[in-house]
């Protein structure tokens, strides 16, 4: 059975309405954005279907974030609703980690006017037996690689469903920065991108969290490599994974995967080759 094409669909979010992982905004107000957004996705995701986009069962997202200075990553806060408005418009049976089983955020550098963000969300459909990781490393064939790993307990495990103070938000930074002392050993080289899989304290055969909402905490891992000079500010891709088994109870896991990767890599091209 073949499977259906791939598509990209375009969201033009205001400057007013832009979140991300490390946002100020009290919890009311990041309510309300979500709201907007989520009805604004609604409408861009019931347009798209009547120009023909198909429903998925399993696939890979892709996301490029333009108009923006900041790390594509923390883009998870703005994206969560536009996916979850996707699901309420039925193009896939749940944005879960089981159907949406990878994620990928990488920047868009085209200037934008205005202050405004330009996301392309891209939906590529997987088939059951299609190992994400493996598709995407099959890409860069001879790529140099360094794996990190590292355990947060729940005084340092930082997600973007966490609603907090931004003085305790950056002191579970730092706590996230020092748990992930050490984690890196080696370079990928200057230009590198980077799976991070995420493990739960979860034996639940069919439930996970969202491996996205760890950003805050994946990229306060990344610093640390950063820091030591081991790897670059911005990799060229970013993506999150689950990975196998279940972490210790009231642990969670990270196993951060770094690559090396050509200077001028064009990821949308090669992902959907």
């Amino acid at each position: 059975m073949s499977l259906p094409r791939p598509y990209a669909v375009r969201f033009t979010v205001s400057g007013s309405l832009w979140m991300t992982t490390t946002g100020s905004e009290d919890a009311t107000e990041r309510k309300r954005h979500r709201g907007r957004l989520r009805a604004y996705g609604r409408s861009v995701w019931h347009d798209a279907k009547k120009a023909g986009a198909p429903r998925v069962g399993r696939y890979l997202m892709l996301v490029t974030v333009g108009g923006r200075r900041e790390s594509p990553v923390l883009a998870a806060e703005t994206l969560k609703p536009l996916i979850d408005a996707g699901t309420d418009e039925g193009l896939w049976p749940d944005d879960d980690p089981y159907h949406r089983v990878m994620t990928c955020y990488l920047r868009d550098p085209r200037p934008l006017p205005g202050g405004r963000a330009e996301l392309f969300i891209w939906v590529i459909p997987l088939r059951p037996a299609t190992d994400p990781l493996a598709m995407l490393l099959a890409r860069v064939p001879g790529s140099r690689a360094t794996l990190a790993r590292a355990t947060f307990d729940e005084g340092s495990w930082l997600t973007s469903n966490m609603r907090m103070s931004a003085r305790d938000r950056k002191s579970f930074q730092t706590r996230a920065m020092k748990t992930s002392r050490g984690a890196w050993k080696a370079s990928p080289g200057a230009d590198c991108g980077v799976v991070c899989q995420v493990r739960y304290p979860d034996s639940r055969p069919r439930y996970k969290g969202d491996p996205d909402n760890v950003a805050e905490t994946a990229t306060a891992m990344w610093g640390v490599g950063v820091l030591d000079g081991l790897l670059p500010a911005s990799p060229s891709i970013f993506c999150f994974m689950l990975a196998d088994g279940e972490s210790e109870p009231g642990h969670h896991d990270l196993d951060m995967l770094a690559f090396s990767t050509p200077g001028d890599v064009d990821w949308p091209s090669l992902l959907l080759a």
